[in-house]
């Protein structure tokens, strides 16, 4: 499974409101538990969050997504406008790392992504689906 979104690290806070009503994102069990944090896992991440190919995902280090969903929101309206002004919004990534497998971008997503409105790519790939954002670090600690 593969993020649409990177986001290395979320603070707890900013977790707690993203999960609140009436935003209601959800967040994922672990994944690559199998993996843990090694010295090996470590430089997979780093590799691929810098852009150099990493073969695939298998060495990735734990890590969590936060699910978006427009359907699940009890107030549309609100929940982009939460987007928009989320801090932890501009700081999502998509690096270009051969291996690392992000799920693509619809047009408009892809096109708002290009022109570096963050929150206007991910309003808009919400308009095709669920969006989940992979997150590895919670108040800068690694994912257990």
């Amino acid at each position: 499974m593969a993020g649409h979104f990177i986001l290395k690290n979320i603070s707890t806070t900013e977790l707690a409101i993203a999960q609140a009503t009436p935003y209601n994102c959800a967040w994922s069990a672990l994944q690559h538990a199998n993996v843990g944090w090694t010295t090996a896992s470590r430089l997979v991440l780093t590799n691929a969050l810098a852009g150099v190919g990493i073969g695939n995902r298998d060495g990735l280090p734990p890590h969590r997504y936060l699910n978006l969903q427009d359907n699940i929101a009890t107030d549309v309206a609100k929940f982009h406008a939460y987007l928009r002004g989320a801090s932890w919004v501009e700081r999502l990534v998509r690096p270009n790392s051969a291996g690392l497998g992000l799920r693509a971008l619809a047009g408009p997503a892809a096109t708002h992504w290009a022109a570096g409105r963050v929150a206007d790519a991910v309003i808009a790939q919400l308009a095709t689906g669920p969006v989940s954002i992979e997150i590895y670090y919670t108040n800068n600690a690694e994912m257990a």
